[in-house]
């Protein structure tokens, strides 16, 4: 996907902020794996949000990032191990999926990450946040999946 390639960038991109991103072999099986994994985590995420909502939005936010990972895996790339790599999944959420109804979910995806970052050092979140952006992660994950090629057969 060129598009994706250029907003992401190649780990060759200059400048310490550029997102890091790399080309690799296309996995849909691997792929298909880490939307049931999301799956499990959206799962996970609505029963714990009556009890703990910290870590109920650790399994939203997850979730998320765990759909857009498979997306990136499915058509050839994977954002590298360093600083960024989160933000980058994210760019490249929005250089491929954030069209038509996904758009605001996606859209949403960065500010997500922020608010599960910030949950880390105190940040309380609500339940009506909680809810909003259970939401997101259950249509982001429902974009990818629509998006992906068809399940590899066993």
């Amino acid at each position: 996907m060129l598009i994706a390639h250029v907003r992401l960038r190649s780990s060759r991109t200059p400048g310490p902020n550029a997102p890091r991103g790399q080309p690799v072999a296309a996995d849909i099986t691997g792929a298909w794996d880490r939307i049931d994994e999301a799956k499990r985590h959206l799962e996970s995420s609505a029963k714990l949000a009556t009890t703990d909502d910290s870590l109920a939005y650790v399994a939203l936010q997850d979730a998320s990032r765990n759909a857009l990972t498979p997306h990136m895996q499915a058509n050839g790339y994977r954002a590298t191990n360093r600083p960024g790599a989160h933000q980058a999944v994210g760019l490249y959420g929005e250089a491929t999926i954030a069209t038509g109804k996904a758009k605001p979910d996606v859209d949403a995806f960065d500010r997500m990450r922020q608010v599960r970052n910030r949950s880390e050092y105190g940040s309380i979140i609500g339940q009506q946040l909680l809810a909003t952006d259970l939401d997101h992660a259950r249509e982001i994950v429902a974009a990818v999946e629509t998006s992906l090629p068809p399940r590899p057969q066993p």
